[in-house]
């Protein structure tokens, strides 16, 4: 697959989202909540259609995954030796590494947004506010696939919690998509579903950095943090 193939599919992808995510709007309206403006950052709301976009656009293409995905493609040929005679070497090649990567990614987010708004996902993820290290850690590893429901006929129906298909329809749709111009030699259905389980664990690091991020940044302030420094002498006091 070339450039503007990859182009067409994530244009379709940002053409779509957007219709079916607008219909999660009547949900909100029937449980009367506010239609503030969170982008998924309140989780004491529910999420527009304005929301889901802006949560599906920050989590689908951002500064962090054209990072991830540069710094990746660079060190395939260190790690990988058969990677620059499938993909071809020099820039040629690392920039068919970096488009795939980038296109697999957006296609991953695109995939959860259309499959859970059909069925009716809420896509964050959330701390489990309990404590100890061992519930903590299986809350996160549990709820890599499991997410709540958006309100639909009241207030309650945002409390209950089940089986994501957003997400594994978001996975597998980044493991396979690529099969339309991976090179022969490693474009298998076997490979496609490595693909896939590669994406779904980025689910689950996204699950326990949800829950431990509060942590590590207190760890990293209290290493960081510079000693008080003892006061000046005040020199115009007699």
């Amino acid at each position: 697959m070339n450039v503007p193939q990859m182009t067409r599919i994530c244009a379709l992808a940002w053409l779509t989202a957007p219709a079916v995510m607008f219909a999660q709007d009547e949900y909100l309206k029937e449980a009367g909540l506010p239609p503030t403006f969170h982008c998924g950052d309140r989780e004491d709301l529910q999420m527009t259609h304005k929301d889901r976009l802006c949560y599906w656009w920050t989590n689908s293409f951002n500064a962090q995954m054209i990072f991830g995905a540069a710094f990746n493609s660079a060190l395939d040929p260190i790690f990988n030796n058969s990677t620059n005679k499938y993909w071809g070497q020099g820039a040629d090649g690392y920039f068919r590494r970096f488009g795939t990567r980038v296109a697999q990614s957006f296609v991953k987010g695109s995939g959860q947004a259309l499959v859970g708004a059909i069925a009716h996902e809420d896509p964050r993820f959330y701390e489990s506010r309990k404590t100890g290290f061992g519930p903590r850690f299986w809350f996160a590893l549990e709820h890599t696939l499991v997410v709540k429901v958006d309100c639909g006929e009241g207030i309650e129906d945002c409390k209950k919690e089940r089986f994501s298909v957003g997400r594994v329809g978001g996975a597998f749709s980044s493991g396979f998509v690529g099969m339309l111009w991976t090179p022969d030699p490693i474009n298998k259905p076997g490979d496609a579903l490595v693909r896939s389980g590669t994406a779904m664990s980025g689910y689950l690091a996204s699950s326990l950095w949800k829950e431990f991020q509060p942590d590590v940044m207190r760890l990293v302030s209290k290493l960081f943090k510079r000693a008080p420094q003892p006061a000046l002498p005040n020199r115009n006091k007699k």
